[in-house]
């Protein structure tokens, strides 16, 4: 039976008949080929010993499964310094050796591999008529040869977390081809370092602000310019601004109908409330906990400890160490929090209704907004309507939770402070000039956040040591701490300013890591990663 276009075979094999079982067709296939070269002397062999069957798995058809039922020699190696005497014929552009796939089959394997996973590549594979089990698809995916680095100029490195906050690596991107790489079992400077000294070529090494990664390209690739991403300079700066209305107690009420002092409006409590007695009894026992720990840090600075050592007795983040001994004199206060979703948002417009037309009483509140589908309890209902005779009590309107977290959150007057004025809709615009009314301190900031926003979107980096200089000048501690980072990392905040090479597209490449080892199930061990996030590249 002559070769035929629907079932292609390589030169020197020929199909004899086709026959059909319950489950699968059998193509049985002969090899006529007069000889084939010894595996370990390379020297051909027309010495036949015996013939023998293998019965390898080969693509579909019409969606029903084929297995060839292959009938091949062996050989004998007759020269005498072959260690090996008798060896089976070799079919290289058919099947491996040892495989049970074809090698069109272990090919569709492989790639129904990389796109999905194991026990998905399993039922596709099934559905498809190939009959695969997950441990063959992912044990086939290390058969294809990892692709090779070669040269790489200007390379992007992160980390990314197996387990958030318990272990890392670190991933490496060419950001000229935005290709992944390579990926390192590890988030550790040694690891880094070994790599990139291994590649000489490379000229720009882009990173975050983090120790590791500078210590890791200063010490393997010194040639290289480093560059700190301009994404991670604008969020220090910002946590600085935040760090800044927390600390100067700084709060906004709705634009008012009348002029209203600004040191009024700064003063102004927390307008929020916690929906029972436990949880203000837990928020009071955390701002406890926060002044123990800030009195204990003051105490063992004095007896001349290091914060590092701190840290280490206390079981603190060096970084909050640093937080508590720079808040000298005063001591922590309670952090304004967003406020999160409750049961009660959607029947809080119907409460401030009824609590205008004069209802106070909360067993009724709640009996009425249960008939309307409310699934909370009493003392949920409770707690706001004292929380409303508290807040107006002085004959202040009542204002809903999205008016109040809007109002007090710091991240929110950050983000109105972070803003251009034109981009902003005209009530922001007049909140910003509410915000700005309150402090001349709170128009500095305001003053220097635009500047070092305009210098970055302008890449205006002649201008970085001038900005640098009047925010010190400013005496705000907050920004005088984000100087001192920047003077740490100098040239490569100012590198980043002048070249054009950012950490975006290495973000992109850990947000792509993060989707596959979540399709991956608890099967995405490092090397199976990596070999499917360098071939996905």
């Amino acid at each position: 039976m002559p070769t035929t276009p629907l079932f292609p075979l390589p030169e020197g094999l020929e199909m004899t008949s086709i026959s059909e079982t319950s489950e699968e067709l059998l193509v049985h296939v002969i090899s006529h080929r007069s000889s084939s070269p010894c595996p370990q002397c390379s020297t051909p062999s027309s010495s036949i010993h015996s013939y023998y069957s293998r019965r390898p798995r080969d693509l579909p058809c019409a969606g029903r499964p084929i297995r060839l039922v292959l009938s091949v020699k062996k050989f004998f190696c007759r020269v005498p310094d072959c260690p090996r005497k008798i060896f089976t014929e070799r079919l290289p552009d058919l099947i491996e050796v040892s495989s049970r796939l074809t090698k069109r089959l272990r090919t569709a394997v492989q790639e129904i591999g990389f796109a999905t996973c194991g026990k998905g590549g399993e039922r596709l594979s099934d559905k498809l008529g190939m009959r695969t089990s997950d441990a063959t698809v992912l044990w086939s995916l290390f058969l294809v040869p990892v692709p090779e680095v070669g040269q790489v100029r200007v390379v992007g490195v992160d980390d990314w977390s197996w387990r958030r906050g318990k272990r890392f690596g670190s991933i490496l991107v060419n950001l000229e081809t935005h290709k992944i790489i390579d990926l390192l079992a590890d988030r550790e400077a040694e690891s880094v370092q070994r790599w990139m000294a291994a590649h000489p070529e490379i000229e720009v090494v882009c990173r975050d602000r983090g120790g590791v990664y500078i210590d890791g390209a200063t010490l393997g690739a010194p040639q290289a310019t480093q560059v700190a991403d301009r994404w991670h300079i604008l969020s220090n700066l910002g946590d600085a601004v935040e760090e800044f209305l927390i600390r100067a107690h700084i709060r906004l009420e709705e634009p008012a109908v009348g002029p209203r002092a600004p040191q009024e409006t700064r003063n102004l409590p927390l307008s929020s409330f916690s929906a029972t007695p436990a949880c203000q009894r837990k928020s009071q026992a955390r701002l406890l906990r926060k002044w123990k720990l800030y009195q204990r840090v003051q105490e063992l600075h004095a007896a001349g400890m290091s914060l590092r050592k701190i840290g280490e007795e206390l079981g603190l983040a060096r970084n909050t160490v640093r937080k508590y001994f720079r808040q000298a004199p005063d001591p922590p206060l309670p952090t304004p929090r967003p406020l999160r979703a409750s049961q009660l948002d959607p029947y809080e417009d119907y409460l401030l209704q009824r609590w205008s037309q004069g209802e106070r009483n909360a067993a009724q509140l709640h009996r009425e907004i249960s008939e309307r589908g409310y699934p909370g309890s009493k003392s949920m209902v409770k707690a706001y309507v004292g929380h409303l005779r508290t807040t107006t009590a002085d004959g202040s309107p009542p204002r809903s939770r999205k008016e109040r977290a809007k109002s007090v959150s710091p991240r929110a007057l950050r983000w109105l402070l972070a803003h251009k004025r034109e981009e902003l809709e005209k009530d922001d615009q007049a909140r910003l000039d509410q915000l700005l009314n309150l402090s001349p301190e709170v128009q500095t900031v305001y003053a220097l956040l635009q500047a070092f926003l305009s210098m970055v979107r302008e890449r205006k980096h002649q201008d970085l040591r001038s900005w640098m200089e009047q925010a010190i000048r400013s005496k705000i501690a907050e920004l005088g701490s984000f100087v001192t980072g920047i003077e740490r990392d100098y040239d490569a905040v100012h590198a980043a300013l002048r070249l054009p090479w950012s950490q975006g597209i290495t973000e992109g490449k850990v947000n792509k890591l993060k989707t596959l080892k979540r399709v991956m199930y608890g099967r995405a061990g490092f090397a199976l990663l990596r070999q499917r996030l360098l071939h996905d590249a």
